[in-house]
């Protein structure tokens, strides 16, 4: 005896009723998530050179290195930036100063700094400078100095007192949307035109850290 079966099954008009909820929400989630996504990386960043600062001046209170370093520079894709942080021992700063030289934090890719490399991060971000610069860090502050692009670091007011020890981070849309010509000496993030999503990373010569998120008109703590 054969048995009727029922067979179900989806009708043109339910699957296109169904496609065009997902299409709606879709295109109402998508841009949310790619701020949220901007946001993310830039962050992730910011997190990292701060945890790059942080951990080498510590090594400057533990005596590992009496004087360290932390430079940004671009690769050859200029969408990236590598960050790295190196100390210098004892022996050379030794023998830097008894040989009658000035210390300085010039970037060199050899000699004291490059056999004490210690942490190296690459991202996909732009910063507030077109070329590479660094700051360098001793125990006590006495040692504390700039090279490169960060020499000329623009005073920003923050919590009602002048800053210049900072680096600012941007995602890569700031910087291409206009193209490196445009943005004149302001460098990649435009501090005159600074748009979300944007972090600041402070610092002191006694090693002070410190994040700063851009809320679109004006820097927050996190």
């Amino acid at each position: 005896m054969q048995q009727k079966q029922d067979i179900k099954g989806f009708t043109l008009l339910e699957l296109l009723v169904v496609v065009t909820i997902i299409a709606v929400i879709s295109a109402t989630g998508y841009p949310q998530f790619v701020t949220w996504k901007k946001d993310r990386e830039v962050r992730v960043a910011a997190e990292k050179v701060s945890s790059m600062l942080a951990g080498i001046i510590a090594q400057t209170q533990r005596g590992s290195f009496p004087y360290v370093q932390f430079t940004f520079k671009a690769t050859s894709n200029v969408d990236n930036k590598i960050f790295t942080t190196k100390g210098m021992s004892r022996k050379s700063l030794s023998s830097t100063l008894n040989a009658g030289n000035s210390l300085n934090c010039d970037i060199v890719n050899s000699g004291v700094w490059d056999n004490h490399k210690v942490h190296r991060h690459e991202a996909e971000v732009a910063v507030h400078k077109k070329t590479s610069g660094a700051v360098c860090f001793s125990r006590d502050g006495s040692y504390f100095g700039y090279s490169g692009s960060l020499t000329g670091n623009l005073n920003i007011t923050l919590d009602g007192r002048n800053v210049k020890d900072y680096i600012i981070l941007c995602d890569l849309d700031q910087l291409n949307s206009g193209g490196i010509s445009q943005i004149g000496g302001d460098g990649e993030c435009q501090i005159s035109k600074l748009q979300k999503p944007a972090y600041m990373v402070e610092w002191s010569r006694f090693g002070g850290i410190h994040i700063r998120k851009w809320s679109g008109s004006d820097w927050s703590s996190r």
